[in-house]
């Protein structure tokens, strides 16, 4: 049994320093405790997850399933599970069952990211639209998820503060502008619209539906992953800005984010300017976030990017 996480778990592993190297040292007594305890077998370690481990596994019914080791992270373990409970499969992956104390979930198998598929980036746009619209419609309990002023200040602290641990270096431009964003949506948005938030949808965590399901469901791709926000879901739309960057670097970017953010606003009648806001944020906290990674170049791409869009936002 092969229980190697990616490279870039590792990483993220590295920057939580000792409960990073406790959580990759007892990883494998968990998984195979996993395995026992459901009676599973395991097939081979997915190198899908970034915040955690993923075994694909069989049952005794001969189905396949993922089990899921979440890694420690800022905001606790309890908001994905809560996420998944509350989405009840539609929009997010299945939850099958879950070991709450060792932060293990059960989910079902999926196929490949959307980011492989021949559709455009605008197809994919639509199906990963399609997908949050009925996450935001889950029934949730607000106490169980990550609630959105908290996401709001850890991006603060971040985007204020990690650039001068990091190598490279940020424009103060960008820094305040992002920062100024913040404050914005903390002055607009009303918690009485908040939503099941996923907070890192992108196209490579969006997967396809099994086949027997796409059926009975119209949308045939699901999300994984989710941070489990209580949140604006202009926050959600705003993550789509930062994806598929290489469509920045064929046209103009300020209209290809004005164009797609006014695209997102018809589809979902979220305000637009608050996805701008936080498509920006999440450009430079994204280029930020890479750069204390160690991927140098990629972070710089997301940087140049925000740099690009300053005039426009």
């Amino acid at each position: 049994m092969n229980i190697v996480p990616s490279d870039l778990t590792l990483r993220r592993a590295q920057l939580l320093g000792l409960q990073g190297q406790q959580w990759l040292e007892g990883l494998d007594d968990v998984v195979r405790t996993t395995l026992d305890k459901f009676d599973l077998i395991f097939i081979k370690t997915l190198h899908g997850g970034s915040e955690s481990y993923l075994a694909l596994s069989q049952r005794a019914d001969g189905a396949r399933c993922v089990v899921k080791v979440m890694m420690p992270n800022d905001h606790g373990m309890v908001a994905e599970p809560a996420a998944l409970k509350a989405a009840k499969g539609r929009g997010y992956v299945e939850l099958i069952d879950a070991i709450p104390e060792q932060s293990v979930l059960i989910i079902e198998e999926l196929g490949a990211p959307i980011a492989t598929s021949a559709f455009t980036i605008q197809q994919q746009l639509q199906h990963m639209t399609h997908a949050l619209q009925l996450s935001w419609q889950a029934e949730i309990d607000p106490s169980a998820l990550v609630h959105g002023a908290k996401k709001a200040d850890w991006l603060y602290h971040h985007i204020q503060h990690t650039p001068t641990k990091v190598a490279g270096y940020v424009e103060k431009a960008l820094i305040h502008t992002a920062l100024d964003h913040i404050d914005l949506r903390r002055s607009q948005w009303r918690e009485d619209a908040f939503v099941l938030v996923h907070g890192d949808a992108h196209e490579h965590n969006t997967l396809a539906e099994p086949q027997a399901k796409q059926q009975a469901e119209p949308s045939n791709y699901k999300l994984v992953d989710p941070d489990g926000l209580f949140f604006e879901a202009a926050y959600d739309l705003g993550i789509l800005l930062r994806n598929w960057i290489e469509a920045y670097r064929i046209a103009d970017p300020a209209k290809t984010l004005i164009q797609r953010a006014t695209w997102l606003a018809e589809q979902t009648h979220v305000p637009r300017q608050a996805i701008i806001s936080w498509g920006f944020v999440e450009i430079v906290s994204t280029g930020i976030h890479l750069l204390e990674l160690g991927y140098a170049d990629e972070g710089q791409e997301y940087l140049d990017l925000g740099q690009a869009l300053l005039p426009a936002v």
